[in-house]
């Protein structure tokens, strides 16, 4: 039986959010404030959101790990610092880049930045995957399904609107198909009509008319595909 993964959903959005940053900077040409300024915004929309999904672990996900495995906990808790350093590093270079008068220290301040979002990346990819397997051991070892979703829908409840928007826009750019129509079903059966229409308009926004279409049909009619 396939247990409950707490952290598919939200790795994959945090993941898509990666990705396409990765790819603005790679297309930015620095010299430009403008161009420049665009993509930098992105990467610090992305360091806060990491920053936000780790203090949400360290408050809910890790204290229910802690019961049974202290030390796992500790290891994930010192990988966290180790993000926020690298998160901190890129801040740095981002209000260095904000100070650059010249388009050719410019272009040197985002090659550094480039380089440092890589390695931002590349450390929270493995991270992730980590969590994935470690974590979710643990967790499906100590606790049914119904917890977990329990312990879930308490972190939920404690995320800002704005935080939450965002954050649902790059999970629909991430999520198959399947996992898009069980969210929006699970949200339509649940939720209050409001909360379900709003999630329907960020799905409708982020998502390409052919997949949306096919996607509302399968939420309208109860067929759930894969």
């Amino acid at each position: 039986m396939q247990r409950y993964n707490v952290f598919g959903q939200i790795h994959k959005g945090l993941r898509a959010f990666m990705y396409d940053t990765a790819l603005s900077l790679q297309q930015t040409w620095f010299a430009d404030s403008s161009a420049g300024g665009a993509a930098l915004a992105k990467v610090d929309s992305v360091l806060a959101h990491f920053d936000a999904h780790a203090h949400h672990e360290d408050h809910f996900i890790l204290p229910a790990i802690a019961r049974f495995e202290k030390a796992l906990v500790e290891e994930f808790e010192k990988e966290h610092v180790t993000d926020l350093e690298l998160s901190n590093r890129l801040r740095s270079l981002l209000n260095i880049y904000y100070h650059c008068v010249s388009g050719e220290e410019k272009k040197e301040i985002g090659s550094a930045i480039c380089k440092s979002f890589v390695e931002f990346m590349v450390f929270n990819l493995e991270h992730m995957a980590k969590e994935e397997i470690l974590l979710n051991r643990t967790l499906w070892k100590h606790y049914t399904d119904d917890e977990i979703m329990e312990i879930q829908q308490r972190l939920v409840a404690t995320i800002p609107p704005q935080e939450m928007a965002e954050g649902a826009k790059w999970m629909f750019r991430g999520i198959n198909n399947s996992e898009a129509i069980h969210w929006l079903k699970g949200v339509k059966e649940e939720a209050p009509e409001f909360v379900f229409q709003s999630l329907l308009d960020i799905a409708e926004r982020e998502m390409p008319a052919e997949r949306w279409n096919l996607i509302m049909d399968a939420v309208c009619e109860g067929a759930i595909t894969v």
